[in-house]
């Protein structure tokens, strides 16, 4: 194949990816309403910024929020999980970030107890197992927040005030990252965009010397076994050779 030939390809698959989604996020509901029409406008930040989304729905949220609100906030083309649906391991193995856009003080109890007992708590749990980012609304769960204060906190025991920060102060300590509902976009943007150097535009000339990852070498190297697969650094992985190293739980490498 000659240069120019290459050049063509890699321009291709360039425009490829720029019309993909650049990042993936879990969005995990629960039932809680406390701050939830900031946080889809905040999830809607995510989007502008080519983020995709899938949402999950506890038993509750599904109630409360419902799959049709979620589409009509979101989009339909928006991939809802429910508690009917198969179990998401798929989409959390492939999500860079989880986010869970309402905490409220009952997972916070079961997640800092480790109670994986319902589908909330486990994909959250596992998440931090995965070394995956997660970050939470903290409004309906945090007992100085002003609502709640105003609400139901002012007459509540200090023991009870207590022990309901010490709840997120565990969530902190496995290393969830809490954050008011209204930053919740922008602590997601710093994840998902860290600062860096700038970065060097090679010359097409250049750029049709870089070695081309393809799906095909990626499913032999699942057919054979390995669980890591090393690359050139600066090599060009196709999306599709993206996913099938997430689905196989293949780790890419730049040597």
């Amino acid at each position: 194949m000659d240069n120019e030939k290459l050049v063509e390809l890699v321009t291709a698959e360039v425009l490829r990816q720029l019309n993909r989604p650049h990042h993936k996020a879990l969005a995990i509901f629960t039932g809680g309403t406390i701050g939830l029409e900031t946080s889809l406008e905040e999830l809607r930040a995510l989007q502008a910024i080519n983020t995709e989304l899938t949402v999950v729905l506890s038993e509750a949220a599904e109630k409360i929020i419902g799959i049709n609100w979620i589409k009509e906030k979101l989009g339909s083309h928006v991939q809802v999980v429910t508690t009917q649906s198969p179990y998401p391991g798929k989409y959390l193995r492939a999500a860079d970030i989880v986010l869970v856009p309402v905490l409220t003080q009952n997972t916070a109890a079961k997640l800092a107890y480790t109670l994986s007992d319902t589908m909330v708590s486990t994909l959250i749990l596992q998440a931090l197992m995965l070394g995956k980012p997660v970050i939470a609304a903290q409004n309906a769960a945090d007992p100085k927040d002003s609502w709640r204060v105003q609400k139901n906190m002012a007459k509540a025991p200090p023991a009870l005030r207590e022990a309901l920060q010490g709840n997120l102060n565990k969530l902190e300590a496995y290393g969830i990252q809490l954050a008011p509902v209204e930053s919740l976009a922008e602590k997601a943007k710093k994840v998902l965009i860290p600062e860096s150097k700038p970065q060097v535009v090679q010359s097409p000339e250049k750029a049709s010397k870089r070695k081309v990852i393809d799906a095909d070498t990626v499913r032999r190297a699942a057919q054979s076994g390995a669980k890591t697969f090393s690359v050139p650094q600066g090599s060009i992985i196709t999306p599709l050779a993206r996913d099938i190293a997430r689905e196989c739980n293949i780790e890419i490498i730049y040597s």
